[in-house]
């Protein structure tokens, strides 16, 4: 039996289970269609960036036959959440980031078991890797054998430092520890509490690119960095 987590939680907790395994779509980049007048076809240009895809997977659900509907209700109630993480058991080494979920009709078979299809819409059709969740010291992520990455970077220290990556730089006003989430465009301190006003520059500015890169901080500040890799 293969697993499905989304939201940190495992479809068998509630008496779910994949019918079969899951069609997976190929990433697509973004892209936008130009007429060129006086030429034969469309040119497309890239914009940069993904297209998010749809992930549908087939469920059926097993309970009392007094009690279907309350199982059905705590499987729509798990697939509510939105922007969570979707793990399947077949490729155990990555993850997919899920925008939301909708769910088709509930179709009851039996009275005690019943199926439905789950699409899973997810950001950018990408496959996000397991070991690029873990804190990092600089010097191991300057190296990027996946797709564009966009990394968290975890400052401590105190005062004003500079961080810079590829030579683009940002600013910042630590005050002992800051946060700073490209994906999300945000800069915050470790007990959450936001902190934009804290940094300067372009969050976009700070990605790793494919291949080798260059990561530099003011000297007396430490950074750790997570490097959100990410793959097709």
């Amino acid at each position: 039996m293969i697993e499905i987590e989304y939201n940190k939680i495992l479809a068998s907790s509630l008496g779910l289970y994949m019918k079969n395994l899951p069609s997976i779509p190929a990433a697509v980049k973004k892209d936008s269609s130009v007429e060129i007048p006086g030429s034969d076809g469309t040119m497309y240009i890239l914009e940069g960036g993904y297209e998010s895809t749809k992930i549908k997977i087939d469920f059926n659900f097993i309970g009392d036959a007094d009690r279907w509907d309350e199982r059905l209700g705590l499987a729509k109630k798990w697939l509510s959440a939105r922007n969570k993480l979707l793990r399947i058991g077949s490729d155990p080494e990555h993850f997919y980031k899920i925008l939301k979920v909708e769910l088709d009709e509930a179709e009851r078979t039996t009275e005690r078991i019943g199926n439905f299809t789950a699409t899973f819409l997810t950001k950018d059709g990408l496959r996000y890797l397991e070991s690029g969740l873990g804190e990092m010291k600089a010097r191991d992520v300057v190296d990027n054998p996946y797709e564009i990455a966009y990394p968290i970077y975890k400052i401590t220290g105190e005062g004003e430092c500079t961080l810079s990556v590829n030579g683009e730089k940002m600013v910042a006003n630590v005050g002992q520890n800051l946060t700073i989430d490209t994906g999300r465009k945000l800069a915050y301190r470790e007990d959450g509490t936001l902190s934009n006003t804290s940094v300067a520059g372009d969050y976009d500015d700070l990605i790793l690119i494919e291949g080798r890169n260059k990561i530099k901080i003011t000297d007396g500040f430490e950074l750790k960095v997570i490097p959100n890799w990410r793959c097709l």
